[in-house]
């Protein structure tokens, strides 16, 4: 819908009227029923949370072997390199890299995009990479890219708008937080246009107040992660979709990704990639009640149904492997089919970019298929 969507990216007073409209289209009546349905979700199994997961660390990125410049070739000083989105052309791979410039801090991040051969991925990886999706308000943190896993040109990712609730200016007092996810398109390395995710309950469309870790599980499906602040209530929901319009009434929390609320605080979706042509693993994350987070795998058929689950972590927290801002958080947002593998991009710490392995036939040792 062209009311959701903004062509001239690079003009400051375009993103300042089409904020303003963003904030015109949000439902805050839809996260009563988002509440509800969460409520009403049971899940059905526990999850083990412990050990250090059974894929192995492959490289890593740090924030001073990144190499960026703005358009006009001013060197940007990296302080953050996190949350990395990734897709594979050719015999390389291509990353969404979540960066912050020295003196930023992790909640005004943007991103930019680096290509690395794949034989080059192992130890450490110095990269040159190019903005790809900047912040361009001064409240704004742009999170958290994922590639869409069907339509690889469409690069989806998450914007916070943190305004403030108490400006002095009268006309800014309707205005606080809200967190939407765009889908981005992308021709020739650089973003095109985006377009605001949002949902039609068959009488408006409209957007959500708090809905990140959203992103396609396939192309008529959507991930769906929203976020009732106020109860600190959030899970994975599955809703169909058409593009980036999600039908509100038919988005359901599948039970076996809610959180069991006993030492489980919330879930969230990662990345999906495609298995086969009519298969599709999504891997997902659950935070304990201690703020550990921990990343398992699910497999569904093209229909949006579950099939199977992990039963153990793909990915934990070892403290062998670094020590950063945020401690024992691993945060995946890429993942990629090669050859008998799957290489899995995320963030550790909220500081560094971590890269993983992990054989097909090793993760489905580990995965538990439903009952039909």
């Amino acid at each position: 819908m062209e009311e959701f969507v903004l062509r001239n990216v690079d003009d400051v007073a375009a993103w300042k009227e089409y904020i303003d409209s963003l904030y015109n289209r949000v439902n805050y009546e839809a996260d009563k029923i988002i509440e509800e349905k969460i409520k009403k979700c049971k899940n059905p199994f526990e999850r083990k949370k412990s050990g250090e997961g059974i894929a192995t660390l492959k490289a890593y990125i740090i924030p001073s072997d990144v190499s960026l410049c703005s358009p006009e070739g001013i060197v940007i000083p990296i302080s953050v390199v996190s949350n990395p989105s990734m897709k594979i052309e050719g015999e390389n791979a291509v990353f969404y890299l979540r960066v912050a410039s020295v003196g930023s801090y992790f909640g005004r991040t943007f991103i930019a995009r680096a290509k690395v051969p794949l034989n080059n991925l192992r130890g450490r990886i110095h990269v040159n990479a190019e903005i790809f999706a900047p912040s361009v308000m001064p409240y704004e943190c742009v999170e958290d890219a994922r590639v869409d896993p069907e339509f690889q040109n469409e690069v989806y990712h998450v914007r916070g708008l943190y305004r403030s609730a108490h400006s002095v200016l009268k006309r800014l007092t309707k205005y606080g937080t809200i967190v939407l996810t765009f889908r981005a398109h992308e021709k020739e390395g650089k973003l095109e246009n985006i377009e605001a995710v949002h949902f039609d309950d068959g009488k408006n469309l409209f957007l959500l107040r708090d809905y990140r870790d959203t992103f396609p599980l396939n192309k008529d499906h959507m991930i769906i992660r929203p976020f009732v602040k106020e109860k600190e209530m959030g899970g994975v929901f599955i809703g169909p979709r058409e593009g980036a319009k999600v039908m509100f009434n038919e988005m359901e929390p599948v039970p076996e990704l809610i959180p069991n609320w006993k030492d489980e605080a919330k879930t969230g979706g990662n990345i999906a990639f495609k298995l086969s042509t009519n298969e599709y693993v999504l891997l997902y994350h659950v935070v304990d009640s201690h703020g550990v987070y921990y990343t398992y795998a699910s497999l569904f058929n093209d229909n949006g149904e579950l099939l199977a689950h992990s039963t153990v972590p793909i990915l934990a927290p070892s403290v062998k492997e670094y020590y950063g801002r945020r401690p024992s958080t691993i945060f995946v947002c890429g993942a990629a089919l090669y050859k008998d593998n799957v290489i899995i991009s995320a963030g550790r710490d909220d500081e560094i970019t971590v890269i993983y392995e992990i054989e097909v036939n090793k993760l489905f040792e580990h995965m538990k298929y439903l009952k039909g």
